[in-house]
């Protein structure tokens, strides 16, 4: 991938940005109309706080993203906003980068991301399965569901997790009865609905992300800014939840509704036995995982997904790897990238081969995990770009070289 716009939106800022770090992007050859696209994209959702050190500051820290999703020069202004509107709140950007990748490939209005940001957030604080509250997330917001309406999920989500519901098939329920309106539905409504999807099942650490949800609701409603702030009085509680881990599963189903993943086994749910296992899946052959790989070049990206109808960058290589030709168990591997990033065994980037995964990093933080590939040979890798969908592409190109963080080996062998 090559950064072939996003660089001009700092020609349109004064010129003492000249001895900015990014001078190497701003030296590259852009046409006439891209720099007009990008300048007048900023400008007319920003205007002179283009100028502004906290908004220059996201900017700079969007530039990677914007490499790796791909983003139009519109997207990019839309999303400098976005980013500063959660800054506001009091989000950093590392806590509001999370919400990139949906809100790229959706129409989110400004008020609603913050919320995203805090659900992404509390979501992964009490350690609701990755594939579960980012399939949730899609479809909410396939549905106009109002960033409100997908925090009370999160918190939903997070309290059934104390009374060991199956987050997968609660996610459906909570589609099915949740109001998509946030604070338009008054708090009673809000409060019995919460209670419904739960069977009235809540515990102590449920009343109190429940008494806080209405706390914001209240003052949502009265259209009070940095709202949010008062929600990191549950951080503590939500941390608790993250450390519980799920128990066996009851005999009887508590929830009838079907999975909102299909065939993603919920934590304990019985395995399918060894024997339909492939015993010899160590050894790979790279010129099979080649042809698995190649038959989803084309795929487009769809974050959250993962078939061949469309694919995000996890999704993909968790199904390459479970092919049945590749024969990786699925109940070794995630669907998730941060999850996948610790498989195996660690390899060093010049002595990875066929098989391995390869990870990078768009974040300010680059050891956070952001992006994930599988490798075909020391110089080729395949992955699911945002704008391209699966391709291959080069290990040693520099862009990559500059994002990489980590490889895993799963293989102990590897055959032509």
């Amino acid at each position: 991938m090559k950064p072939v716009f996003f660089a001009v939106l700092f020609l349109s800022f004064p010129i003492s940005l000249a001895a900015d770090p990014f001078q190497d992007l701003l030296k590259q050859d852009f046409s006439k109309s891209q720099s007009l696209l990008i300048q007048n994209a900023v400008f007319q959702k920003i205007g002179r706080r283009a100028n502004e050190k906290e908004v220059l500051q996201i900017a700079k820290n969007l530039i990677p993203w914007a490499v790796l999703e791909g983003l139009s020069p519109e997207t990019v202004a839309d999303l400098i906003l976005k980013m500063d509107t959660a800054r506001k709140f009091g989000f950093s950007f590392e806590e509001s980068e999370d919400a990139i990748p949906v809100s790229a490939k959706r129409e989110i209005p400004e008020k609603d991301f913050p919320y995203i940001v805090l659900y992404l957030k509390e979501t992964s604080q009490a350690r609701i399965s990755e594939e579960v509250r980012n399939r949730f997330l899609d479809t909410a917001l396939e549905r106009n569901w109002s960033g409100f309406s997908v925090l009370a999920a999160g918190r939903a989500l997070a309290a059934g997790k104390l009374v060991d519901f199956p987050q997968n098939r609660l996610a459906t329920r909570i589609l099915n009865r949740f109001s998509p309106k946030g604070p338009k539905e008054p708090w009673s409504r809000w409060e019995s609905d919460f209670k419904s999807v739960l069977d009235g099942k809540l515990e102590g650490t449920s009343y109190i992300l429940l008494s806080n949800l209405k706390k914001l609701h209240s003052q949502t409603e009265k259209g009070e800014g940095g709202s949010l702030s008062k929600a990191r009085s549950v951080e503590n509680s939500l941390n608790e939840v993250g450390q519980i881990v799920i128990g066996d599963r009851p005999k009887f189903e508590p929830i009838s509704e079907p999975p909102l993943v299909p065939n993603l086994p919920e934590p304990n749910e019985p395995v399918p036995p060894h024997s339909e296992e492939k015993e010899d899946w160590h050894v790979l052959s790279a010129s099979t995982l080649k042809k698995v790989a190649g038959e989803w070049v084309g795929t487009p990206y769809k974050w959250g997904s993962s078939a061949k109808t469309g694919t995000d960058c996890s999704g993909f290589t968790y199904r390459a790897l479970t092919d049945g030709r590749i024969g990786v168990p699925e109940r070794l591997v995630s669907r998730a990238s941060s999850a996948q990033s610790k498989l195996g065994v660690s390899v060093e980037h010049d002595e990875m081969r066929a098989g391995d995964l390869i990870f990078f990093s768009a974040s300010p933080s680059q050891s956070k995990v952001t992006h994930v590939g599988l490798v075909l040979s020391p110089k080729e890798f395949v992955h699911a770009s945002s704008t391209r969908g699966v391709i291959f592409d080069h290990v040693d190109s520099k862009w990559w070289l500059e994002r990489f963080v980590l490889s895993r080996r799963l293989f102990s062998k590897v055959v032509e």
